[in-house]
């Protein structure tokens, strides 16, 4: 009797959690597309002043949801928007790479890479073989 309860309860959990992470909507942090007369839309992003930004990017990884069951089938292209920004330490010349994603709500970088050279690194150097 036990055995049985305990394997019924596994088997509930696991069916929930199929159920529960099947319909998980994936976050479309793309901006929506705007009309010829919409106001201008304005962001303020925050970046460290020591930085100065050599180069800013817009790139988006794009993704088709697509839903429903038998005839009743529709899909939606939603996607994840970055903004990317390339920018030099004032002082001290290291290069960082600010990685920005829905700029609507978060004014931080979602990822801050730092550059740093590795003395006597041999990933430059001549290959064997190659001209």
């Amino acid at each position: 009797m036990r055995h049985s309860v305990r394997s019924s309860l596994i088997t509930v959990f696991l069916a929930s959690a199929a159920i529960l992470t099947a319909c998980v909507r994936p976050v479309n942090t793309v901006p929506v597309p705007a009309a010829p007369t919409d106001p201008v839309q304005y962001y303020d992003l925050d970046v460290p002043s020591e930085l100065d930004i050599k180069a800013v990017d817009f790139d988006a990884a794009l993704f088709t949801a697509v839903s429903g069951t038998g005839d009743a089938i529709g899909s939606s292209v939603g996607g994840r928007g970055f903004l990317k920004v390339y920018a030099v330490h004032r002082k001290t010349g290291e290069q960082y790479l600010l990685l920005y994603e829905n700029i609507p709500e978060r004014k931080r970088p979602v990822q801050v890479i730092r550059f740093h050279g590795v003395p006597n690194d041999p990933l430059l150097e001549p290959r064997g073989g190659r001209d």
